[in-house]
Protein backbone atom coordinates (compact mmCIF):
# COMPACT_ATOMS: atom_id res chain seq x y z
CA UNK A 1 0.00 0.00 0.00
CA UNK A 2 3.04 2.31 0.10
CA UNK A 3 2.85 5.19 -2.36
CA UNK A 4 5.52 6.22 -4.81
CA UNK A 5 7.06 9.62 -4.30
CA UNK A 6 6.05 12.53 -6.51
CA UNK A 7 9.39 14.25 -5.97
CA UNK A 8 7.84 17.25 -4.23
CA UNK A 9 6.19 15.94 -1.09
CA UNK A 10 7.92 13.98 1.66
CA UNK A 11 6.36 10.55 2.31
CA UNK A 12 4.35 10.48 5.53
CA UNK A 13 3.89 7.48 7.80
CA UNK A 14 0.59 6.37 9.33
CA UNK A 15 -0.33 3.59 11.77
CA UNK A 16 -3.57 1.73 11.09
CA UNK A 17 -5.96 0.45 13.74
CA UNK A 18 -6.92 0.92 17.37
CA UNK A 19 -5.02 -0.77 20.20
CA UNK A 20 -7.29 -3.01 22.28
CA UNK A 21 -4.77 -4.49 24.70
CA UNK A 22 -2.40 -7.28 25.55
CA UNK A 23 -3.37 -10.91 25.04
CA UNK A 24 -2.46 -13.59 27.62
CA UNK A 25 -4.09 -16.88 26.51
CA UNK A 26 -4.49 -18.32 30.04
CA UNK A 27 -3.62 -17.59 33.65
CA UNK A 28 0.12 -17.53 34.24
CA UNK A 29 0.95 -17.62 30.52
CA UNK A 30 3.53 -15.46 28.81
CA UNK A 31 2.35 -12.58 26.66
CA UNK A 32 1.12 -14.01 23.36
CA UNK A 33 0.52 -10.78 21.44
CA UNK A 34 -0.82 -7.25 21.47
CA UNK A 35 -4.10 -6.75 19.62
CA UNK A 36 -5.31 -4.12 17.18
CA UNK A 37 -8.86 -3.65 15.94
CA UNK A 38 -9.37 -2.67 12.30
CA UNK A 39 -12.98 -2.69 11.20
CA UNK A 40 -14.53 -5.93 12.47
CA UNK A 41 -11.23 -7.79 12.59
CA UNK A 42 -8.54 -8.24 15.27
CA UNK A 43 -4.87 -8.23 14.22
CA UNK A 44 -2.02 -9.40 16.46
CA UNK A 45 1.26 -7.57 16.95
CA UNK A 46 4.05 -10.01 17.58
CA UNK A 47 5.75 -8.86 20.75
CA UNK A 48 6.75 -5.60 22.38
CA UNK A 49 9.05 -4.43 19.58
CA UNK A 50 6.20 -4.47 17.06
CA UNK A 51 3.95 -2.67 19.52
CA UNK A 52 6.68 -0.11 20.20
CA UNK A 53 7.27 0.62 16.51
CA UNK A 54 3.53 0.74 15.77
CA UNK A 55 3.12 3.21 18.65
CA UNK A 56 6.05 5.33 17.42
CA UNK A 57 4.45 5.44 13.96
CA UNK A 58 1.81 7.66 15.56
CA UNK A 59 4.36 10.46 15.98
CA UNK A 60 5.28 12.48 19.04
CA UNK A 61 2.57 14.47 20.87
CA UNK A 62 2.62 18.24 20.49
CA UNK A 63 1.26 21.01 18.31
CA UNK A 64 3.53 20.36 15.31
CA UNK A 65 0.96 21.28 12.68
CA UNK A 66 3.37 21.14 9.75
CA UNK A 67 6.20 18.84 10.87
CA UNK A 68 5.97 15.61 8.84
CA UNK A 69 6.39 12.28 10.61
CA UNK A 70 8.34 9.89 8.40
CA UNK A 71 9.79 6.38 8.43
CA UNK A 72 13.19 7.92 9.09
CA UNK A 73 11.79 9.75 12.12
CA UNK A 74 10.20 6.54 13.40
CA UNK A 75 13.47 4.66 13.01
CA UNK A 76 15.43 7.35 14.82
CA UNK A 77 12.96 7.47 17.70
CA UNK A 78 12.99 3.66 17.91
CA UNK A 79 16.76 3.48 18.19
CA UNK A 80 16.71 6.17 20.88
CA UNK A 81 14.05 4.13 22.68
CA UNK A 82 16.15 0.98 22.68
CA UNK A 83 14.74 -0.87 19.65
CA UNK A 84 17.90 -1.37 17.57
CA UNK A 85 16.33 -3.48 14.79
CA UNK A 86 13.71 -0.87 13.93
CA UNK A 87 14.10 -1.22 10.15
CA UNK A 88 13.25 -4.93 10.18
CA UNK A 89 10.27 -4.43 12.49
CA UNK A 90 9.01 -1.53 10.37
CA UNK A 91 9.25 -3.70 7.26
CA UNK A 92 7.19 -6.41 9.00
CA UNK A 93 4.46 -3.92 9.94
CA UNK A 94 4.45 -2.36 6.47
CA UNK A 95 4.13 -5.85 4.99
CA UNK A 96 0.97 -6.35 7.08
CA UNK A 97 -0.42 -2.88 6.19
CA UNK A 98 -0.39 -1.97 9.89
CA UNK A 99 1.99 0.91 9.11
CA UNK A 100 1.62 2.66 5.75
CA UNK A 101 3.82 5.20 3.98
CA UNK A 102 1.88 7.74 1.90
CA UNK A 103 3.16 10.54 -0.31
CA UNK A 104 0.67 13.43 -0.65
CA UNK A 105 -0.18 14.37 -4.21
CA UNK A 106 0.26 10.87 -5.68
CA UNK A 107 -2.07 8.22 -7.02
CA UNK A 108 -1.04 6.12 -4.02
CA UNK A 109 -2.32 8.80 -1.65
CA UNK A 110 -5.70 8.76 -3.40
CA UNK A 111 -5.82 4.95 -3.22
CA UNK A 112 -4.96 5.09 0.49
CA UNK A 113 -7.59 7.76 1.19
CA UNK A 114 -10.31 5.60 -0.36
CA UNK A 115 -9.65 2.62 1.92
CA UNK A 116 -9.25 4.33 5.31
CA UNK A 117 -11.35 6.65 7.42
CA UNK A 118 -10.74 8.64 10.58
CA UNK A 119 -12.32 7.65 13.88
CA UNK A 120 -12.45 10.44 16.46
CA UNK A 121 -11.22 10.01 20.03
CA UNK A 122 -11.25 12.42 23.02
CA UNK A 123 -13.69 15.35 23.28
CA UNK A 124 -13.90 18.80 21.76
CA UNK A 125 -13.09 21.68 24.10
CA UNK A 126 -13.49 24.51 21.59
CA UNK A 127 -11.58 27.77 21.33
CA UNK A 128 -10.88 30.51 23.85
CA UNK A 129 -11.33 34.25 24.05
CA UNK A 130 -7.54 34.73 24.09
CA UNK A 131 -6.83 32.42 21.14
CA UNK A 132 -9.99 32.06 19.02
CA UNK A 133 -8.13 30.62 16.01
CA UNK A 134 -7.03 27.49 17.93
CA UNK A 135 -9.37 24.72 19.06
CA UNK A 136 -8.76 22.38 21.96
CA UNK A 137 -9.23 18.61 21.96
CA UNK A 138 -8.93 16.63 25.17
CA UNK A 139 -10.97 15.52 28.16
CA UNK A 140 -14.02 17.42 29.44
CA UNK A 141 -13.18 19.65 32.37
CA UNK A 142 -9.44 19.26 31.85
CA UNK A 143 -6.74 21.12 29.96
CA UNK A 144 -6.68 20.41 26.24
CA UNK A 145 -4.34 17.66 25.08
CA UNK A 146 -3.69 19.63 21.89
CA UNK A 147 -4.80 22.94 20.36
CA UNK A 148 -5.16 22.88 16.59
CA UNK A 149 -6.16 25.27 13.78
CA UNK A 150 -9.70 25.24 12.45
CA UNK A 151 -9.05 22.92 9.47
CA UNK A 152 -7.53 20.25 11.71
CA UNK A 153 -10.39 20.65 14.19
CA UNK A 154 -12.95 20.25 11.39
CA UNK A 155 -11.25 17.03 10.29
CA UNK A 156 -11.46 15.76 13.88
CA UNK A 157 -15.09 16.90 14.21
CA UNK A 158 -16.49 15.66 10.89
CA UNK A 159 -14.07 13.08 9.50
CA UNK A 160 -15.59 10.12 11.36
CA UNK A 161 -19.02 10.84 9.86
CA UNK A 162 -17.70 10.23 6.34
CA UNK A 163 -17.17 6.91 4.61
CA UNK A 164 -13.47 7.42 3.94
CA UNK A 165 -10.70 9.99 4.09
CA UNK A 166 -11.29 10.65 0.41
CA UNK A 167 -15.00 11.20 1.10
CA UNK A 168 -14.23 13.87 3.71
CA UNK A 169 -11.77 15.52 1.28
CA UNK A 170 -14.53 15.71 -1.33
CA UNK A 171 -16.98 17.15 1.20
CA UNK A 172 -14.48 19.79 2.38
CA UNK A 173 -13.65 20.69 -1.24
CA UNK A 174 -17.34 21.04 -2.07
CA UNK A 175 -17.71 23.48 0.83
CA UNK A 176 -14.55 25.30 -0.26
CA UNK A 177 -15.87 25.81 -3.79
CA UNK A 178 -18.84 27.68 -2.35
CA UNK A 179 -16.69 29.97 -0.20
CA UNK A 180 -13.28 30.37 -1.90
CA UNK A 181 -13.57 28.80 -5.38
CA UNK A 182 -10.30 30.39 -6.56
CA UNK A 183 -8.21 28.70 -3.84
CA UNK A 184 -7.31 25.15 -4.92
CA UNK A 185 -6.08 24.26 -1.43
CA UNK A 186 -9.70 24.58 -0.32
CA UNK A 187 -11.64 23.72 -3.48
CA UNK A 188 -9.70 20.91 -5.17
CA UNK A 189 -10.28 17.55 -3.41
CA UNK A 190 -6.78 16.21 -4.08
CA UNK A 191 -5.21 19.36 -2.63
CA UNK A 192 -7.61 19.14 0.30
CA UNK A 193 -6.55 15.52 0.78
CA UNK A 194 -2.92 16.61 1.10
CA UNK A 195 -3.99 19.00 3.88
CA UNK A 196 -6.03 16.24 5.53
CA UNK A 197 -3.04 13.89 5.57
CA UNK A 198 -0.85 16.46 7.30
CA UNK A 199 -3.62 17.37 9.76
CA UNK A 200 -4.27 13.70 10.48
CA UNK A 201 -0.68 13.25 11.61
CA UNK A 202 -1.12 15.89 14.32
CA UNK A 203 -4.40 14.34 15.46
CA UNK A 204 -3.00 10.80 15.49
CA UNK A 205 0.11 11.85 17.42
CA UNK A 206 -2.06 13.36 20.14
CA UNK A 207 -4.51 10.47 20.41
CA UNK A 208 -7.39 12.46 18.94
CA UNK A 209 -8.11 10.08 16.05
CA UNK A 210 -7.07 6.71 14.70
CA UNK A 211 -7.26 5.36 11.16
CA UNK A 212 -9.73 2.56 10.51
CA UNK A 213 -10.76 0.86 7.29
CA UNK A 214 -13.27 2.73 5.14
CA UNK A 215 -16.92 1.82 5.46
CA UNK A 216 -17.52 -1.32 3.43
CA UNK A 217 -20.31 0.24 1.38
CA UNK A 218 -17.95 2.97 0.15
CA UNK A 219 -15.18 0.55 -0.77
CA UNK A 220 -17.66 -1.61 -2.71
CA UNK A 221 -18.93 1.40 -4.64
CA UNK A 222 -15.47 2.73 -5.59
Amino acid sequence: MAAASNGNQEPLVFPIGHYVGANYPFAGAELESHLLRIGWEIYPLGGNDQLGIWALAHGLPGEHDTAPWTLQAVGGAARMGGIPDATRVLDELIGKDLVVEVTPGTAGALEFAKVVRTRSLLSGIGNTRDEPSRYGIGLPGAQAVVNVPLFTYELWRWGHTCDSLWHVSEIFAQAGRRVVPADPDQSDPERVLARCLRAAQTLIANGAIYLDEAREEFVSAS
